[in-house]
């Protein structure tokens, strides 16, 4: 029982760690990308620029008014200002055509555009005059989504607990509207479905459902910042700031790629890390978030950063003084330590005629150190074979624990077997089942994994490094090797034969033939040279 608990421990520990591992490599991935904002933003105003090019190519009002809208949706939550000129462009063509949908249309893109800049009102009353019976399915779910934008705004920055409600229970009828008029099958409808179980408090629910959203669209760099900010709302519901930490940074990361500036997630991401104590990054984090909020003309952005951002700024100052502080004190000692440095260079000075004395002990020393590193060199060796003892028997431990595995599942078979033969009917049932076998497989691996990686720590690591960039194994959330890293971990332990691994494993020798070959693909070294390198790794 106590190792079993010891064991589950280790695991939590290494789990645990991990976790700080991934949002700290995260967090590094974001700050270069802040730095790179300027790249970013210079491959939008080239997409931009080529646009353009092409609008004025096209004299034919209809075109102009669909070329338009690609261009707006390049300006949109980059640069408001422009995004507003493009709507009224796209109705002033719609108005000209006397296309009763081209205008619609064109006013609701004057409505989105108001409603990110905080003009709330004023979308709402260019919104209610557009007849909703008279748009197309199309143009209804974008009406919809502009009433659940506008109230979601509203709802969040309002001060007053009554409207708040107003615009809570508004905001909760336009998602049944959304979800009427959307594809199930479709990213939208999957985004605000999630919204309608968190409101309902179906945290668990809304998180498989946005782990799968993330599983099937993370690839996807126009997508991914959406999904993720979406999963660090559930978790933020249900107190894990870890995990909202982490896909509120994967959020920020995918909106500066993106050259996006109306965003929330680096704003949210800052506050996170200024109540943890990181001033540094959540001043330079709430720093860009102002900034990109002010040229992208986001008035409503600008004013909720401006609400926290003297905070941070504050606790920032102190933190600099409090270290200028201490840089005085540094100094001070320095300059002590610089005359008391003085004085001993005298005192070497009138010392070097005992300089031969000392020669002499050191030359003592000298012996007695390489006497000191042979013995260590003897300890070096009597701890490598210790090394090999131990990699013997942990493989036979995993020999014991997968002959267990087939003992049990014969044992289940004898008893099953005699039980239907005539005796008790209910044990039979009990047994019939291979839950156990299964259980007990699952556990085997669990144990196998944490063994190995209590004594080969870096092995993902190191293993990762002989493969492609884009071709890593990462082994998923609540796994710790995933099947082929299993595989190559008996090679490590000197088991090398397929048919081996594939009775370790309880895989066929085929399966074990597929995953090396898999891997054997994706190596940026020779075959020969990865089995060196495998044996290699841990030492």
């Amino acid at each position: 029982m106590k190792k079993k608990i010891l064991l589950l421990f280790f695991l939590f520990l290494n789990i645990s760690v991990f976790a700080a591992n991934e949002i700290d490599s995260l967090l590094k991935v974001l700050d270069v990308t802040i730095k790179q904002r300027p790249f970013y933003e210079q491959k939008r105003e080239f997409r931009i620029d080529s646009l353009k090019l092409e609008l004025n190519k096209i004299a034919d009002l209809d075109q102009r008014f669909n070329f338009y809208h690609k261009l707006l949706r390049e300006y949109r939550n980059y640069n408001m200002d422009s995004a507003l000129w493009i709507a009224n462009e796209r109705l002033d063509i719609a108005e000209k055509l006397h296309r009763e949908d081209y205008i619609n249309t064109a006013n609701m893109n004057i409505a989105e555009i108001l409603g990110v800049m905080g003009m709330y009102k004023e979308s709402l009353d260019i919104i209610d005059q557009v007849d909703g019976h008279k748009l197309d399915e199309k143009q209804k779910a974008y009406y919809f989504h502009l009433y659940h934008s506008i109230y979601t705004l509203m709802s969040e920055n309002s001060f007053a607990q009554k409207e708040q409600k107003q615009y809570e229970s508004r905001l909760s009828q336009y998602k049944d509207s959304l979800l009427s008029v959307n594809d199930p099958a479709s990213l939208g409808y999957q985004l605000v479905m999630n919204g309608k179980l968190v409101e309902k408090g179906k945290y668990e629910e809304a998180l498989a459902l946005m782990l799968e959203c993330y599983a099937k669209y993370g690839n996807d760099q126009s997508l991914v910042g959406t999904i993720a900010y979406g999963l660090s709302e559930v978790y933020r519901k249900m107190g894990d700031h870890e995990q909202e930490k982490k896909y509120l940074i994967i959020s920020a990361i995918a909106d500066q790629q993106k050259a996006v500036k109306g965003y929330i997630a680096l704003r949210k991401l800052a506050i996170l890390l200024y109540k943890e104590g990181d001033l540094d990054r959540a001043y330079t984090y709430i720093k860009c978030s102002m900034e990109d909020a002010i040229f992208c003309r986001a008035r409503f952005r600008t004013l909720e950063i401006s609400q926290t951002l003297p905070i941070i700024v504050a606790a920032y100052d102190q933190k600099v003084k409090q270290e200028k502080e201490k840089l005085e004190k540094y100094l001070f000692l320095i300059s002590i330590l610089a005359v008391v440095l003085v004085i001993s260079v005298i005192c070497i000075y009138k010392q070097l005629k005992k300089l031969s004395l000392a020669r002499k002990a050191i030359n003592t020393m000298y012996e007695d150190v390489k006497r000191m590193n042979g013995d260590l060199n003897d300890l070096n060796k009597k701890l490598s074979e210790s090394n090999l003892v131990k990699e013997e028997y942990i493989g036979s431990v995993f020999n014991l624990c997968s002959t267990y595995i087939d003992k049990m599942e014969a044992y289940r078979i004898d008893i099953n077997r005699k039980l239907k033969s005539g005796q008790i009917a209910e044990a039979a049932k009990i047994t019939s089942s291979t839950s156990l076998v299964s259980d007990e497989l699952k556990e085997f691996f669990r144990n196998f994994d944490a063994i190995f990686l209590n004594i080969y720590p870096n092995f993902v690591e190191e293993f990762n490094a002989l493969l492609i960039e884009n071709e890593k194994i990462v082994p998923k959330t609540g796994d710790i090797l995933t099947p082929e890293l299993r595989v190559f971990a008996l090679v490590r332990l000197g088991i090398t034969d397929s048919s081996k691994i594939a009775s370790f494993l309880h895989y066929s020798p085929q399966t074990v033939y597929n995953y090396r070959l898999k891997v054997h693909n994706k190596l940026i070294v020779s075959k020969d040279e990865f089995a060196v390198a495998i044996q290699q790794i841990g030492k």
